[in-house]
């Protein structure tokens, strides 16, 4: 914690893996979004995109866990009635500002990283003209329409997200985007909050490891064949294959 010439101080919040997750996320479905409809190495690139998700999703999970002080689940997940007193709170002459995620952006957290998992989990038994999933005809699935419909669902996420960000620093007078840059707050003197405690070398060594390894396997398996037995996977695409 520091202390700045104007009395206020610069509290520690979000730690550097938490960082490097939000962004990597953001830039990660970024690209997997401008390459779901084209093909040729720009769909590989689709499938590595959420392949790369996959691994990052498994890693912020166990990061809930064994993370940082506020990257953990347990200190931002609340039940109705602490999300109703926030949004009460949010509109009163001077509200609450928190350190770490508050109870709705608790709620989005749990809310964006659930849609993704299934944006991924479907995406590899998605199949499609151009671009197929290393799992697609598996078990006889194919979730092409699933994944299309839980990527607009994560798309109405963002804008709500985005809105909800951009409330609560006006309101609250927080600058949430520039602490999930640089890590920490400004808080006043008077202003409790104390810095963040890190997480062991030992936890983020697993949880990367963890997230490195479902990445590499999932890029590791190879692109079904026609006769895998799923007869809504375009056939096309394994004809443009084998030209």
């Amino acid at each position: 914690m520091k202390t700045t010439d104007t009395g206020e101080r610069r509290v520690y919040v979000w730690d550097l893996p938490t960082r490097l997750f939000h962004w990597s996320l953001l830039a990660l479905v970024i690209i997997a979004w401008f390459t779901g409809e084209e093909e040729g190495s720009a769909a590989l690139i689709h499938r590595y995109a959420g392949e790369a998700i996959a691994g990052l999703i498994v890693f912020r999970v166990i990061w809930g866990f064994v993370g940082g002080e506020r990257a953990r689940f347990a200190d931002f997940a609340a039940g109705p009635s602490a999300i109703v007193a926030h949004v009460r709170d949010l509109f009163s002459k001077q509200p609450k500002r928190h350190l770490g995620h508050n109870p709705l952006g608790g709620v989005a957290v749990f809310a964006l990283l659930a849609v993704t998992t299934g944006i991924v989990v479907t995406g590899l038994f998605s199949g499609s003209e151009h671009n197929v999933g290393p799992f697609v005809g598996l078990w006889g699935l194919e979730l092409s329409e699933v994944h299309e419909a839980l990527f607009r669902a994560l798309q109405a996420l963002v804008v709500v997200h985005v809105l909800g960000v951009a409330v609560e620093t006006l309101r609250a007078k927080d600058d949430l985007v520039p602490a999930m840059v640089t890590g920490s707050k400004r808080r006043r003197a008077d202003e409790p909050g104390e810095d963040a405690e890190p997480a062991s070398i030992i936890a983020l060594l697993m949880a990367l490891g963890a997230g490195v390894a479902v990445c590499l396997a999932l890029m590791a398996q190879p692109l079904p064949t026609a006769d895998r037995g799923s007869p809504e996977v375009d056939e096309t695409y394994f004809e443009s294959e084998a030209d």
